[in-house]
């Protein structure tokens, strides 16, 4: 009888971490595979702004795309604003971070990795999920060369020195496609395992599980953030209302399904099979610039191009996602 009223509690705990898991892998570790094979914690801490992401998506009923974009936002502000100090680099009110990190966090891993993957697969839509996931293989690729670079292989050897379990450079390629497969199965295993038993189409928490993780969300600020960025809360609560406000407005003026509702439904897990081009594309970059290896300075323009252009995208999709907000009927 106990366990029975324990189960809708277990079940939302898995649902966040198996969603945690999914995230990590676009947010840590596709662009981080110097990081090497640490997860369990990176998970467990991730699972703190998911959670919230998930809760707000409830709460207000997101329907749309822009809300999504929004709620994308929203997890890559409570990813670098409170278990990293990042966000408030540059000053209170540069915006250049927040839009790098919707950009980062939001965009790729939250919209693209947990929505736009979960929603082709639930429909079946192998082709669109072939080909992003070749596009994005590609693009891990292509970033992961950043890290032959001296410079960098000189910055990530002091966090070495530090303690730090990095492991800067390059990698044999066949180590990179192992290091690429695994983690893609865990992709792959994340979303198979968010069947219908797993997938919570509505994520409401009691008042006690809301006191405990802002709990939480207060001890990792004042732990990781506080002590940096005294005065980063500021920077915060503005990023926050900015993603609050256009969801008010668009719960009042939609209809329809939530998306944890229009996402619930059984996975098989061939039908994940098409994410597997994410290692491969991933792994001939990796190899062929290891036969051919190309020039540094292509190096440097490419690896600064993607951080300009995903600032861009980010806070471009963010205004579009503003703007559709306030249309007058949404459907």
């Amino acid at each position: 009888m106990k366990f029975d009223k324990l189960k809708p509690f277990l079940y939302r705990i898995l649902f966040v971490l198996l969603s945690s898991a999914i995230m990590v892998f676009f947010s840590e570790k596709t662009f981080w595979y110097i990081q090497g094979y640490a997860i369990v914690v990176l998970v467990l801490y991730y699972a703190v702004p998911v959670a919230v992401c998930l809760w707000t998506i409830d709460y207000f009923q997101v329907q749309r795309l822009s809300g999504v974009i929004l709620v994308g936002g929203l997890f890559g502000f409570l990813v670098e604003g409170i278990l990293t100090s990042i966000v408030y680099e540059g000053g209170l009110l540069n915006p250049v971070m927040p839009a790098y990190f919707v950009g980062w966090h939001g965009i790729i891993s939250l919209v693209f990795g947990w929505y736009l993957i979960r929603k082709w697969l639930v429909e079946g839509n192998w082709k669109r999920l072939s080909l992003t996931s070749t596009l994005f293989g590609l693009f891990w690729g292509i970033w992961s060369l950043g890290y032959r670079l001296p410079e960098s292989i000189q910055e990530f050897e002091t966090y070495v020195a530090a303690g730090e379990a990095w492991l800067p450079g390059a990698w044999p390629v066949l180590d990179f496609a192992f290091f690429a497969l695994i983690f893609t199965g865990m992709l792959m295993a994340g979303h198979w395992l968010l069947d219908r038993n797993t997938w919570q189409p509505k994520f409401s928490l009691k008042n006690r599980e809301i006191g405990l993780l802002a709990f939480v969300i207060f001890f990792l600020y004042a732990l990781q953030v506080f002590p940096v960025v005294p005065f980063g809360f500021l920077k915060l609560a503005v990023l926050i209302s900015l993603v609050v406000i256009p969801l008010s407005i668009q719960k009042k003026r939609q209809q329809g399904y939530c998306i944890l509702e229009s996402l619930d439904g059984q996975i098989q897990f061939s039908q994940t099979l098409p994410l597997l081009t994410i290692p491969i594309a991933a792994s001939l970059i990796y190899g062929l610039a290891a036969v051919f290896p190309p020039p540094e300075d292509l190096l440097r323009f490419s690896f600064q191009s993607i951080y300009i252009l995903q600032m861009l995208v980010g806070g471009g999709f963010f205004i579009w996602a503003w703007v559709d907000s306030f249309r007058k009927r949404l459907v």
